[in-house]
């Protein structure tokens, strides 16, 4: 978000020298990009330790979803004992009509903003289900699959991937991610789940 916003302010200035599009606009949409990189805290992407009480084994944070070509929701991945939560950040579809009323408003840079509320939204929703203790419970959004249930299950450089009940599910993380996860994941998600070695 903050990168957003000085790249706002530069492509502004750019505009300026060039067609001499007001800059106090451009300047404006970058400075508000900038104060929700300021008050955004950072996410903790994957937390191996999250709780004292040892119920929950892993959070992965933020994880993109995908049921599908081009279905996908962002989550947060929450490894317990015997199941997997997913629970739902920001809604997609929210986000698409905020990119839509703010590209109309400012195009591109428009468009640049709606990424960042997406991601400080995203962060709102994340520091409530902490501060909620939320990470073991469902609401509204949130899907839980029982390890019992899982069959074929990779980790790969690109996430993790699985078959429940006939549906292949495919959980895309940075690419910094399986190396943490993958120790953990391996302990807490039974042996006879994973695919055999080809």
């Amino acid at each position: 978000m903050f990168l957003i916003g000085l790249f706002i302010i530069a492509f502004g200035v750019l505009l300026w020298f060039a067609i001499r599009y007001p800059i106090w606009l451009t300047g404006g949409i970058g400075s508000f990009n900038i104060l929700l990189g300021i008050i955004t805290p950072r996410s903790r992407k994957v937390d191996l330790q999250p709780e004292p009480s040892g119920m929950v084994k892993l959070v992965v944070d933020k994880v993109q979803f995908r049921y599908g070509k081009v279905r996908f929701s962002d989550c947060e991945l929450v490894f317990l004992d015997k199941r997997l939560i997913m629970k739902k950040l920001f809604s997609w579809r929210a986000v698409m009509i905020l990119g839509v009323v703010f590209a109309l408003i400012g195009g591109f840079v428009g468009f640049l903003t709606a990424v960042s509320m997406e991601e400080f939204l995203d962060q709102r929703k994340r520091d409530r289900i902490r501060d909620r203790d939320e990470l073991t419970t469902l609401n509204s959004g949130d899907t839980e699959i029982s390890y019992e249930s899982m069959s074929e299950v990779q980790l790969t450089g690109f996430g993790l991937r699985t078959v429940v009940g006939g549906r292949l599910l495919l959980f895309n993380v940075a690419s910094e991610y399986p190396p943490l996860m993958a120790r953990r994941v391996r302990e807490t998600i039974p042996s006879h789940c994973w695919a055999r070695p080809s």
